[in-house]
């Protein structure tokens, strides 16, 4: 590895004089040149093929590709830590639990008040397949429907002669029942009338029967029963009167039976359903003749319009209660994540650094530091006079201080726009990505690990290379070299690429093998 140093060009010193022509300065350093050589030795040097390296050399650290902090969205108590310091995770691994009681009781009830909403106007939830906002609208929609034709009907009335012609043979019949109803109802007050004669009779042979009973069976006419004379003809007096009386009880009893048979069969209510009859003809008769009126019409009016702010306002809960549903899915997705957020797993592959609490313990945000050690970088600090050496894309290799047998290799990823200063000093700072194959796995590199760290500013394999001595600077970016043809040097110019402290790099104007000069060789003499 070559490494890197200031050298300074020229052996020849060129003057370039203001103004002249490219021409005039050639022919004037070739002849300067000649005189040289006619007075000392040149000394010179064979271009050859080889390989070249420019690099410039750092520290650096290992570091993380990815250092996440990780846990709960809310506080809560520790209730399940399934990982420690060391411990390698997947993605989605479950890492620690808090206690989930208060959001688990807010899921379910907001499943529930989710359910409830969506039976009101979510069709596809519902056993019947129908929301009660549709069952609500339809309902409106059929008031409204049937209010309409009932207006129209009225709005478009015209008499129809059929209909009066039946209205009035209803009308006849009508009168005839009634009639028919008056001279049963005059008959059967007749009946009664008689019913109540039988009956008044009735109570009074009764009270006369009463009075011939009480007047044969007289306490004082006892005696009579010790004369044998008169005994018998008071036993047969009192033996007629019982019978006496007997007999008018039950014809009075009779007489009431008949009576409230006659009562009860009397067709007054026959009467009173015939003339209800009769008047709801006669009305009849005059709707199909003279049409709907005016307070019809208007009632019928207010009714649609009743019905159509009813079915406005099914429509308007119906709305409603959709924007109560989103709500609803929005609390239920809510307390689901709370729920979720009870369980903290990780996002990504990785090793566990730190846990910052204990089962029991009240945790919140910073719980545990994960961090992916399968991609480690290496922080890169160089000098800031390196700083053209180093770019995004150059190869680097890595010798750690705790493996100097082994050579990392790996790429330049980042350099940091802004100089940083560490320990006083002004630096470069850069992100370097090791490549994975040059290293055995599963070979740990350890957070922190420290390394010298070679960049690679520059690679040629196979070049044509010169001593940095024979090359002359003439300009910004023009290189030009004395090459030896036929003892003679002959200036040329040169396209130059990279330089380290000894050898040049030729693009093109000089072949491997050709002699160029590289300074003059002092004689004896001086």
């Amino acid at each position: 590895m070559w490494k890197r140093r200031k050298f300074w060009l020229g052996v020849i010193a060129v003057l370039v004089l203001g103004g002249a022509s490219f021409y005039f300065y050639t022919q004037t350093l070739e002849a300067a040149t000649a005189q040289e050589v006619e007075e000392a030795a040149v000394q010179t040097a064979v271009a050859r093929v080889g390989d070249i390296v420019v690099s410039a050399t750092g520290a650096g650290s290992v570091i993380a590709a990815e250092e996440l902090s990780l846990g709960f969205s809310t506080s809560g108590t520790l209730t399940d830590l399934l990982v420690e310091v060391g411990s390698e995770v997947a993605a989605g691994d479950v890492l620690a639990k808090i206690d989930d009681t208060d959001a688990q009781q807010a899921l379910v009830n907001a499943q529930l008040q989710y359910q409830q909403a969506a039976m009101q106007t979510d069709a596809s939830v519902t056993a019947t397949g129908v929301s009660y906002d549709e069952i609500s609208v339809a309902q409106a929609q059929i008031s409204l429907d049937l209010a309409q034709a009932e207006l129209d009907d009225l709005l478009s009335w015209e008499a129809d002669p059929d209909e009066i012609v039946l209205a009035e043979a209803s009308l006849a019949a009508a009168e005839a029942s009634y009639n028919a109803a008056l001279g049963q109802a005059s008959a059967s007050s007749a009946s009664i009338a008689v019913s109540g004669i039988s009956v008044d009779q009735a109570e009074r042979d009764l009270v006369d029967a009463q009075g011939v009973y009480d007047t044969a069976f007289d306490s004082g006419r006892d005696w009579e029963l010790n004369d044998p004379r008169r005994a018998d003809a008071l036993e047969s007096e009192r033996e007629r009167a019982a019978d006496s009386l007997l007999r008018a009880q039950e014809s009075l009893e009779i007489a009431q039976l008949n009576y409230n048979s006659t009562v009860a069969s009397s067709s007054s209510g026959s009467s009173a359903s015939a003339q209800t009859s009769l008047l709801s003809a006669q009305q009849a008769l005059a709707d199909a003749q003279s049409g709907p009126t005016e307070d019809e019409i208007e009632a019928a009016e207010t009714a649609v319009r009743q019905a159509e702010l009813t079915l406005q306002q099914a429509l308007l809960n119906q709305e409603a209660n959709e924007i109560s549903l989103t709500q609803a899915a929005l609390t239920l997705q809510t307390a689901e994540d709370a729920v979720e957020a009870t369980v903290l797993t990780a996002p990504s592959a990785g090793t566990v650094t730190a846990v910052n609490a204990g089962v029991g313990e009240t945790v919140g945000s910073d719980l545990i530091t994960l961090v992916d050690l399968s991609q480690p970088l290496l922080e890169l600090f160089l000098d800031e006079s390196d700083l053209n050496m180093v770019g995004k894309g150059y190869d680097v290799e890595v010798v750690f201080d705790a493996l100097p047998d082994d050579t990392f290799t790996g790429t330049v990823i980042q350099v940091n726009p802004q100089l940083v200063t560490e320990s006083g000093i002004t630096a470069v700072r850069a992100l370097v990505q090791l490549d994975a194959d040059s290293f055995a796995k599963p070979q740990t590199l350890p957070i922190g690990l420290n390394a010298t760290v070679e960049v690679i500013g520059g690679r040629a394999d196979g070049a044509v290379l010169v001593p940095v001595e024979a090359v002359r600077e003439l300009s910004d970016g023009e290189y030009a070299v004395f090459v030896m043809e036929a003892g003679e040097p002959q200036l040329r110019f040169v396209e130059v690429g990279i330089m380290d402290f000894t050898y040049a790099q030729i693009l093109s104007g000089v072949d491997a093998g050709e002699e160029v000069t590289t300074g003059i060789l002092q004689t004896q003499s001086e």
